[in-house]
Order: structure tokens, then C-alpha cells, then sequence
């Protein structure tokens, strides 16, 4: 019962990184943002906030890992 609910439930986000590049924490909610052609994943607004003030720190980070 509940393992069809999350099935369902659970987006479709292939091709993209699969932990948040500012905490390296494993998103949830499906909170999304494009920046240069690819699409990150983010635990909480306040993560994808500071990936906007300065998104190339944090992509460089993300590379080296």
C-alpha cells in the first residue's frame, strides 16, 4: 500500500544531480532550479537561495567530489 504511494509519488528527475550541491543533502521536495543548462535539486529554498547569490562556488564544490 504505502510503497505505491511513494512510487507515485516520486519525480523523475533523470539526468540531473542527485544531492543538493549546496549541503550535499538528498532533496525531498523537488525543489528545482536551470542554471546553464542543468537542472539542480534542492533540499529547502534556502539552499537553491544561496546557490543563486553565487551558483559557480558551489558548482565547483559539486565537481570536485
Amino acid at each position: 500500500m504505502f510503497n505505491s504511494f511513494f512510487t507515485k509519488r516520486k519525480k523523475d528527475f533523470s539526468g540531473t544531480p542527485s544531492k543538493d550541491p549546496v549541503c550535499g543533502m538528498q532533496p525531498t521536495e523537488g525543489i528545482t532550479l536551470t542554471h546553464d543548462g542543468v537542472t539542480y535539486l534542492f533540499c529547502s529554498t534556502y539552499c537553491m537561495q544561496l546557490f543563486k547569490q553565487n551558483p559557480w562556488s558551489y558548482i565547483k564544490i559539486q565537481e570536485n567530489n
